[in-house]
């Protein structure tokens, strides 16, 4: 059994990007059972955004898994962005994870942001200004529950 994976990350759509993916995606059936993307998806996280993903995902004919990254942050409206994919068929995931089942078989996957630290060796220390401390211990909660999702596997 073999299971086939297409990544893809930073596409950062916006209005313009309309129909640019999709004669790639369409074609994932050749190469692929399964898509994620990982992160960045569109440019500033605006609603308006995240529908051209959704329109460019939409009835694929293999599953497609997100996380979202910071510039799907960056209108604050990430729910938003999340239900628009979502109501296209995507699995969002945030501090969780999913079992997919393809054409190869079945497969695992965990998601998070996971941006600005919170990983060993990899992240600020929680210390100096009230800010500061918040997004060290946010980021650290982002990498405690891929973790968790990871171990529920």
């Amino acid at each position: 059994m073999m299971i086939r994976v297409a990544a893809v990350g930073d596409i950062h759509m916006g209005p313009d990007s309309q129909g640019l993916l999709r004669p790639a995606f369409e074609t994932l059936p050749d190469c692929a059972d399964v898509l994620l993307l990982a992160g960045d998806l569109t440019r500033h996280g605006t609603p308006e955004e995240a529908r051209v993903v959704a329109r460019e995902v939409r009835d694929l004919p293999v599953p497609v898994v997100a996380v979202l990254g910071n510039h799907d942050h960056h209108d604050e409206q990430p729910g938003k962005v999340t239900a628009i994919l979502r109501e296209a068929g995507v699995t969002v995931l945030e501090g969780e994870h999913t079992v997919v089942d393809c054409a190869g078989g079945r497969v695992g996957i965990a998601g998070a942001k996971g941006f600005g630290g919170g990983f060993v060796g990899r992240s600020a220390g929680e210390f100096g200004e009230p800010v500061m401390k918040e997004f060290v211990r946010t980021t650290r909660r982002s990498a405690d529950s891929l973790h968790a999702a990871l171990k529920e596997l």
